[in-house]
């Protein structure tokens, strides 16, 4: 059965590490926010069909291993795993955690382990994986702190390894971006808005130039990038220049 994987503490961390176990915005330790959760994202987001096309982004050989960074609810850690790819899920929230490994144990997937890490605290050998997926994660952190996540991210892949990456990410297209935010609060459901509100206000979306830069800086090569549901956009990258 898939259960939660704790990390352990570390004393060792730096004063001026980056905290990222703190909660920003919606309460996700709260069980109950996580159902509803789910189903806010639902009645915006065809989940499945998001997941299937990462997976024909990565055109991964069966028992490919993928790091998945905020796994969430698991959606997909188990499409990855039901289309026969070995997954390790990380999330910072146990509640979220424990309801996507219920899922997988219900579902009978056990080629998922899910570890309560994040991008800045996660564990892996050099080259561990064939690949890495993070959706609508990274923008909890300041741009140097991105730095830093997608510089492990590298390491942890294989020469050649593929990243999809999709997150909110303003245009530059706009000397002055601020013209966007009205804009894109209009086009989220209602129900969203007050949530995308706090994003934009608090949390640390970036723009497109500096979003490219970080990747291409850690040693991506960037195949697509697809901003067909901007601000949401997505990224192809292949690692493809050793960074250490």
């Amino acid at each position: 059965m898939s259960q939660p994987k704790h990390s352990k503490p570390s004393d060792a961390l730096p004063a001026w590490q980056w905290n990222e176990m703190q909660q920003v915005g919606t309460d996700y330790a709260d069980t109950a926010e996580v159902a509803r959760y789910e189903r806010r994202m639902g009645q915006f987001r065809n989940l499945a069909a998001e997941d299937a096309a990462i997976l024909d982004l990565l055109a991964l050989p069966k028992g490919s291993r993928i790091l998945e960074i905020g796994t969430g609810t698991g959606h997909f850690a188990l499409a990855a795993a039901a289309s026969g790819h070995r997954v390790t899920a990380l999330d910072i929230s146990s509640a979220m955690l424990q309801f996507a490994a219920d899922r997988a144990n219900a579902a009978g997937l056990s080629e998922v382990e899910f570890r309560k890490a994040g991008f800045l605290t996660f564990t892996a050998a050099p080259a561990e994986f064939d690949a890495a997926v993070s959706v609508a994660v990274l923008h909890h952190l300041p741009d140097v702190w991105k730095a830093v996540a997608l510089c492990k991210i590298h390491r942890t892949l294989k020469p050649g390894g593929r990243f999809v990456l999709r997150d909110v990410v303003f245009s530059s297209n706009d000397r002055d971006p601020r013209g966007q935010f009205d804009a894109i609060i209009r086009t989220v459901p209602p129900a969203m808005r007050p949530e995308f509100t706090m994003h934009i206000a608090k949390e640390y979306s970036t723009l497109d130039w500096i979003m490219e830069g970080l990747l291409a800086r850690a040693g991506f090569a960037l195949q697509k990038i697809n901003a067909a549901q901007a601000p949401l956009v997505e990224y192809l990258c292949a690692a493809e220049r050793p960074r250490d």
